[in-house]
């Protein structure tokens, strides 16, 4: 059922996105539950008000749903690494070591040149289209380098999947 629909909302828009979309869409953009509650009390107006306040809209359905799902994965990803296991201090001891000889240009971050040779370097053979996919995968902040946290990080998620 869309909001309008739950709420008993007009059929004033063409809007199908459903409550729990616009619920977890506003709360990932920093709104409260008690705020939503009350904009929610006042119908699509009142929340698109709530959206608004917090620099969103609820008028680009496809945006909110893509920012739903990409919450949704974070969310998973973030629940996964719960079960990573810890780096004990002579493991960061070790990747530290590896990190900085990597770290060809001294910069305190990996490229992917230097991220790719840390793979190979490590046993991993990736195909190049893989080192990519990779890469994004260990640069978390979208940077475009790859810091130590990320470095160990990317390291305990490869370990956990080759369990």
């Amino acid at each position: 059922d869309s909001l309008r629909r739950d709420r008993g909302l007009p059929r004033v828009t063409a809007m199908t996105l459903k409550a729990g979309e616009v619920r977890a869409y506003l709360l990932a953009n920093g709104v409260t539950k008690a705020q939503y509650d009350k904009a929610e009390g006042r119908g699509l107006s009142g929340l698109q008000e709530l959206a608004e306040s917090v620099n969103c809209t609820l008028k680009d359905e496809e945006t909110v749903r893509m920012a739903v799902a990409a919450a949704s994965a974070e969310k998973k990803a973030t629940t996964s690494e719960a079960a990573l296991t810890p780096l004990t201090a002579e493991e960061r001891k070790r990747f530290a070591a590896a990190f900085e000889h990597f770290d060809k240009d001294k910069s305190g971050e990996l490229d992917v040149k230097e991220f790719r040779s840390a793979m190979l370097d490590s046993g991993m053979c990736p195909y190049p289209y893989e080192q990519e996919e990779l890469f994004k995968t260990a640069d978390m902040d979208g940077s475009g380098t790859i810091t130590f946290e990320e470095y160990c990080h990317f390291i305990q998620v490869y370990r956990a999947k080759q369990s």
